[in-house]
């Protein structure tokens, strides 16, 4: 009866989650055909100008005296580093590797669920190895593989979190 029980709640949660990246996918399929509300969104923001780096024509020196002398007036004497100010690092802009990540938002909730599908089924194992009965074969096998999958899931739901609190923390520089 548990074996029934577990199967059938992973048969739900597995269909659960395929009716709901095949509902997710659909929603992205129809927000790229033309005359959406997304795709007049993407045409509305502006492009950001390319900004042309100037270029410093330099002369070079007649001779290596010129040339020392030169650098020499040049060269200021400098200041201790108690007394030198730095200026802050202002961040890069982030990847776009991690703004595609971090629009990923199936991540925490699909890893939550693998999880919380982890644990039962290995209560289940537990509960079924007490019993005088035989467990079946492939069900150790499952319950291994939906603990690495779990596990992998978690992995991304981590990116995920990192590459959102990045890309949050670059917009509001």
């Amino acid at each position: 009866m548990a074996y029934f029980m577990v199967m059938g709640g992973l048969l739900l949660s597995v269909s659960f989650t395929f009716g709901w990246i095949l509902w997710r996918s659909g929603q992205w399929a129809l927000g790229r055909l033309p005359g959406s509300k997304s795709a007049a969104r993407r045409k509305q923001r502006p492009k950001r100008p390319a900004t042309p780096k100037k270029a410093t024509p330099r002369k070079a020196p007649a001779s290596k005296a010129a040339a020392s002398k030169a650098t020499s007036a040049k060269a200021k004497p400098r200041k201790p580093a108690a007394t030198r100010a730095r200026k802050p690092a202002k961040p890069a802009e982030p990847w776009g590797l991690t703004v595609w990540l971090s629009h990923w938002r199936f991540a925490v909730p699909l890893s939550l669920l693998a999880s919380l599908l982890y644990g039962l089924t290995r209560l289940a194992q537990f509960g079924m190895t007490q019993r005088p009965s035989e467990v079946p074969a492939g069900y150790h096998a499952l319950v291994s593989v939906l603990g690495w999958a779990a596990v992998g899931l978690l992995g991304l739901a981590a990116i995920n979190l990192l590459a959102r609190w990045r890309c949050y923390r670059a917009s509001n520089r």
